[in-house]
């Protein structure tokens, strides 16, 4: 994938979205607008779906998931903040994310740092008791 600044960037993913992918492209490849000119990963009623279009969906499908609200962005909010709670290394999460500067993760992290300080609190703290 290219990502921002038409930069390269690695998109490692387990089995069960690899599952879902493989599902999605044999249903894709018999969708009207599924041509050899037009790759386009994700395709709605009239071919490629816009950024708007996929921004429908993830509402429509975060309400059907009793989420609530979504914004896309969040995703990458929500992924940052887990693969610093459950130890991620923060080289590998601005290799993963695509941050060339500190400063990019810093602002990712501090939304959610008090949270995972009080998380980190607690295992130790249990540890302790064991």
């Amino acid at each position: 994938m290219t990502g921002k600044g038409r930069r390269p960037r690695t998109l490692p993913f387990g089995d069960k979205t690899r599952i879902a992918l493989r599902r999605y492209l044999r249903v894709r490849a018999q969708h009207p607008h599924a041509t050899d000119d037009n790759p386009a990963l994700w395709l709605g009623k009239r071919g490629r779906m816009t950024s708007s279009g996929i921004q429908q969906m993830l509402e429509r499908r975060a309400e059907q998931a009793g989420i609530g609200h979504i914004h896309p962005h969040q995703l990458r909010h929500f992924f940052a903040h887990n693969w610093l709670a459950n130890g991620g290394q923060e080289q590998d999460l601005m290799m993963l994310a695509g941050w060339r500067s500190r400063q990019m993760l810093g602002r990712y992290a501090r939304a959610t740092a008090e949270t995972r300080a009080k998380d980190a609190h607690r295992k130790a703290r249990l540890g302790d008791q064991l």
